[in-house]
C-alpha cells in the first residue's frame, strides 16, 4: 500500500537529522584535488633540489587518488570483494605516483631505505585519515524521489529499495491520475512543496505530458528526470526487463555506443589466458590425475551458442560420473551425478579453466555473458524478450551476470541473469572488464548478497508466473527444465 511509504520516509528523516561539521569537513577534504597539488609540489621541490617530505606528498597524492577513484568507479558499490579491497587502491596509487616522480626526477636526496619508510608513513596517515572520515557522523545526501505513475509501481519500487542496506533514498509517493501526492498537472507545485530531487517516469503516464509540464514552468527547478529502467540500473546494477521495450536500445544502439576497443579487449583475453593458464598448469595436472581415478576422460565438451548465434564446442573439466547420460537440464546444487572432486571444482569454478583454450581460439572472451546450450537458447528466446541480444557480444568465462546472480536454475533465473547481461552490454568497457576479473578472483566460491536474493526470488518465481523481482518478471511459460529437441544428443556432464 502507498500508505506504507510515509512510514519509511519518517525513518529516513530521522537518519538525515544526524550530522557533524567535522565529518562534513573531512569529506570535503577527501573530495579536493589534492593529488594534482601534491604532484606539482613534488616536481617543484625535487626539481629545485630541496628535500620534500615524501610522507606529505604521499598523503596528498593518496587523497587525490581516493577522490578520483571514488568518482570513476560506479560498479564498485555492487561488488563486495572488490569493495573491500578498494580502500587500498588509492593508497597504492598515491605511493606509486610519488615513487615514480622521485625516481624519474632522480632526486639527489632520495635514499631508498629512508624513502620506503616515509612512503609507508604517508600511506598509513592516509589510511587513518580516510578511516576517521568514514567513522565521523556526517549528513548523508538523501535523495527525495517521486514516481510518476500508479501506486502499484511506487509500492514495488519502495519494496525493492527496502532490500538495499542503507540506501540514501526517500521515496515520497506517486504522481499521476491515482497519485497520493497529486496529478501531473500539479507537477511544479509538488516538486517545490515536497523538495523532490528525482522524478521517476513509468510507462503508465505518457512521458510527453510530464515534459510538457516541466517545460511550461519547471525548467529552473533542480529536479532530475529518470525513467524507471534508469533508476533500477543506478540502484541495483541490472536492467529491469519487465519495464523496458524496444526504445531502450535508442541512441544508435547502446551496444555500439559502449563498444570498447576490440584490440584492447582481445589483448586482455590473450594475455590473461596465457598468464592464467601458465600459473594454473601445475594445479591442472594434479586435478587431471584426480579426475582420471574414476576411469573417465578428464575433459568434457559441450555444444554452446556463441557470438552471432554461432555454435562452438565448449571445453570443461569433467565433474560428473563417467557414462552418466543427461539431456539439457538446469544445474542443481546437489545433483547426484556430480563426483566428489567435481563438487569442489564447481564450487570454486576451476572446472572452467580449460575454456582458456576457447578464449585463445577466439570463440570466447574472459568477460562476457555465459554461453548456453542450443536447446536452452531456443526455449529462452521464446520465453524472454531480448534474450537473443546476449549474442551481440562474445560469451565469457566470467561476467557481470555470473558474479552478481550466480547460476540459473529455471526460466526466472535466466531472466535475472539476462537483466545483468543487458547491464553489461550497456556499460561494458575495458575498466569494467578489469573490475569483473578482479571480483571473480577475489570472490571464488562465494555468493554475493544479490545472488542469494536472486536465488530466493528464483524459487518463488518457479511457482508463480506473476512474480516481479527488482523489475524482472517471471516468464509466463516458466518450467522446471527447458524442453530439449528429440534429436539433441545426450550430454554426459553439465
Amino acid at each position: 500500500m502507498v500508505d506504507a511509504i510515509p512510514a519509511r520516509a519518517a525513518e529516513h528523516a530521522a537518519a538525515r537529522a544526524t550530522g557533524s561539521p567535522a565529518g562534513n569537513l573531512a569529506r570535503a577534504l577527501l573530495r579536493a584535488p589534492w593529488g594534482a597539488l601534491g604532484s606539482a609540489a613534488t616536481v617543484v621541490a625535487m626539481g629545485g633540489g630541496a628535500l620534500l617530505p615524501e610522507a606529505g606528498a604521499t598523503l596528498l597524492a593518496t587523497l587525490g587518488a581516493h577522490s578520483a577513484l571514488r568518482r570513476r568507479a560506479p560498479w564498485v558499490t555492487f561488488l563486495p570483494a572488490v569493495g573491500r579491497l578498494w580502500p587500498a587502491a588509492p593508497v597504492s596509487a598515491g605511493v606509486a605516483l610519488v615513487a615514480l616522480l622521485q625516481l624519474g626526477l632522480e632526486s639527489p636526496h632520495a635514499e631508498p631505505r629512508r624513502s620506503l619508510a616515509v612512503w609507508a608513513a604517508g600511506a598509513l596517515l592516509a589510511v587513518l585519515a580516510a578511516a576517521a572520515a568514514r567513522r565521523l557522523p556526517a549528513r548523508r545526501p538523501w535523495t527525495r524521489v517521486a514516481v510518476v505513475g500508479s501506486p502499484a509501481t511506487a509500492n514495488r519500487l519502495d519494496a525493492d529499495l527496502g532490500e538495499l542496506p542503507g540506501a540514501p533514498v526517500e521515496l515520497l509517493g506517486c504522481i499521476g491520475p491515482e497519485g497520493c501526492l497529486g496529478g501531473v498537472h500539479e507537477l511544479r507545485r509538488l516538486v517545490v512543496e515536497h523538495r523532490i530531487d528525482i522524478l521517476v517516469l513509468s510507462r503508465e503516464v505518457p512521458a510527453v505530458e510530464v515534459f510538457e509540464q516541466l517545460v511550461a514552468g519547471s525548467l529552473e527547478l533542480p529536479v532530475r528526470v529518470l525513467d524507471l529502467a534508469e533508476s533500477y540500473e543506478l540502484a541495483f546494477g541490472h536492467v529491469p526487463t519487465a519495464d523496458i521495450d524496444a526504445t531502450w536500445w535508442r541512441s544508435g544502439l547502446i551496444v555500439q555506443a559502449r563498444r570498447p576497443a576490440a584490440w584492447a579487449k582481445r589483448a586482455l583475453d590473450v594475455g590473461g589466458a596465457i598468464l592464467l593458464g601458465a600459473a594454473m598448469l601445475p594445479m591442472l595436472a594434479v586435478i587431471a590425475l584426480l579426475i582420471r581415478r574414476d576411469g573417465g576422460p578428464v575433459l568434457f565438451r559441450q555444444r554452446r551458442i556463441g557470438e552471432g548465434g554461432r555454435p562452438f564446442s565448449l571445453i570443461k573439466l569433467r565433474t560428473m560420473r563417467a557414462g552418466v547420460a543427461a539431456g539439457a537440464l538446469w544445474a542443481e546444487p546437489e545433483d547426484p551425478r556430480i563426483t566428489g572432486i567435481g563438487r569442489f571444482l564447481r564450487r570454486t569454478h576451476l572446472d572452467e579453466l580449460p575454456q582458456l583454450v576457447n578464449v585463445l581460439r577466439g570463440e570466447m572472451s574472459l568477460v562476457g555473458p555465459r554461453p548456453e546450450q542450443p536447446a536452452f537458447v531456443l526455449h529462452l528466446e521464446r520465453a524472454l524478450p531480448f534474450y537473443q541480444r546476449r549474442h551481440l557480444v562474445r560469451p565469457g568465462i566470467t561476467g557481470w551476470g555470473q558474479i552478481r546472480s550466480g547460476y540459473a536454475r529455471s526460466d526466472f533465473g535466466s531472466a535475472v541473469k539476462l537483466s545483468h547481461d543487458l547491464y553489461y552490454l550497456e556499460h561494458r568497457c575495458f575498466a569494467l572488464d578489469l573490475v569483473i576479473l578482479l571480483e571473480t578472483l577475489l570472490g571464488l566460491g562465494r555468493h554475493t548478497v544479490t545472488a542469494t536474493l536472486a536465488a530466493r526470488a528464483e524459487d518463488r518465481g518457479a511457482a508463480s508466473d506473476g512474480l516481479i523481482w527488482h523489475g524482472v518478471a517471471s516468464p509466463a511459460c516458466d518450467s522446471a527444465a527447458a524442453p530439449a529437441p528429440a534429436s539433441a544428443p545426450a550430454a554426459a556432464d553439465g
